[in-house]
């Protein structure tokens, strides 16, 4: 199935304040990214031919640290970050380089400098701890601020520092969204320093969610950034998400990856001493795939340490384990697939997440005897990289794939 090429639109933001700052930029983008967890990116260049006067708003608009750019196929969001860098090195090629990062990167910057306490004295679900990480990373605040909770030397944040922390038409989850049904207990110390970003990993690996920052349109279409959170993955299931890949066919070329040198099938997850000169660390058989040593794979061992919060219970560094464990086995496979604009899934047709299959013919997967593709498998989505129109580059998306479920 084919259709028509996507239009696309370069729209800035203020990041505090929501306001908007150019709905039209005249951007040349390399690529943009989305993955799951976060880590997306941005790079492109801002044309300079044009006379100072037309060229001054656009610079203005793409302002290091306080600029958000949305990127829309065919009037709909699909990406956005934080404008963190102009790597420019010449005047010579008539252009501005620039680079954002998705929203997630902003909470890097935001230390924990007050003692936040969850599931202490009472049970607190997964998501509201991520949710109220991110409400302390906008606000330097929380209900979870239990005394002693402050640096003796600090005390609050100023009510400048609190203001400028905000972030504008984020959207957090509510309801059912809002309720994992697995609880957790974690304690952020002010002298640690630590970032919110890395209380976020620490909930990602040691509490098996996953997270993504999606752009958005609110009821009366305003841009937006949705926080999603999933404990038993984000995504559609198949035939849920609707779509199929297949090479050839709608995918253009393919990538089968498989990096047996990265991969471990026995990890062995360490934690800090929780006021004990014991330190934590897992039990057999939690962060071993026991399947891929009786398919009579060589032992390859690696540590894991627990990062951000501290452990309190043996089960914590156990799912920590298992989940570390289930990321660096099988040599982790994962396909590659280039979908060209126009083809049939679309830009705008992807959640991150999604399994859908994929089936694909080629020297390395060779026709069955019967005539089937080689390779036919359900795959994860774990993100994608869309290389929009330019200068020599032809539009395509490249679909990064789950290593977990594309098993050869």
């Amino acid at each position: 199935m084919s259709s028509q090429l996507t239009a696309f639109r370069y729209v800035a933001t203020d990041l505090i304040s929501g306001q908007l700052l150019a709905d039209t930029i005249p951007l040349n983008v390399e690529s943009f990214t989305m993955q799951l967890n976060g880590g997306g990116s941005l790079s492109g260049q801002l044309n300079l031919d044009s006379d100072y006067s037309i060229n001054a708003p656009f610079l203005e608009a793409l302002e290091c640290r306080r600029a958000v750019l949305w990127v829309l196929a065919d009037g709909w969001p699909v990406w956005s970050g934080v404008v963190w860098d102009w790597p420019d090195m010449s005047r010579a090629n008539g252009t501005l380089p620039v680079t954002a990062q998705t929203l997630d990167s902003v909470f890097n910057y935001r230390l924990i400098s007050t003692t936040l306490e969850y599931g202490a004295v009472t049970p607190v679900d997964i998501f509201t701890v991520f949710i109220d990480l991110v409400n302390y990373g906008c606000t330097k605040t929380s209900p979870y601020m239990l005394p002693p909770s402050l640096s003796p030397v600090q005390g609050p944040a100023s009510p400048l520092v609190a203001q400028q922390a905000a972030i504008a038409n984020l959207v957090l989850p509510t309801g059912a969204a809002a309720v994992s049904g697995i609880t957790w207990q974690a304690s952020y110390l002010y002298s640690d320093l630590g970032s919110v970003g890395s209380a976020f990993s620490d909930l990602v690996t040691g509490g098996n969610i996953e997270y993504a920052f999606v752009p958005g349109l609110t009821a009366d279409g305003q841009l937006c950034t949705n926080l999603l959170l999933a404990a038993n993955g984000l995504g559609r299931d198949y035939p849920e998400s609707g779509y199929s890949v297949v090479y050839p066919g709608n995918a253009s070329d393919y990538g089968f990856q498989r990096q047996g040198s990265q991969s471990t099938n026995y990890v062995w997850a360490v934690a800090p001493p929780n006021g004990s000169a014991v330190q934590w660390e897992s039990q057999y058989p939690h962060g071993v795939d026991l399947a891929d040593l009786e398919a009579g794979y060589p032992l390859m061992e690696s540590t894991v340490t627990w990062q951000g919060s501290t452990v309190t219970a043996q089960s914590q560094v156990d799912t920590y384990a298992d989940g570390q464990m289930a990321l660096l086995t099988q040599a982790l496979t994962m396909p590659v697939i280039n979908i060209p604009d126009g083809q049939y899934p679309r830009l705008t047709d992807l959640v991150l997440g999604d399994v859908f299959p994929f089936a694909a013919t080629s020297p390395i997967h060779p026709p069955a005897t019967s005539g089937e593709p080689g390779y036919q498998n359900l795959v994860r989505l774990t993100g994608w990289t869309c290389f929009p129109p330019g200068p020599q580059q032809s539009p395509y998306v490249q679909l990064n794939t789950s290593a977990i479920l594309a098993v050869p």
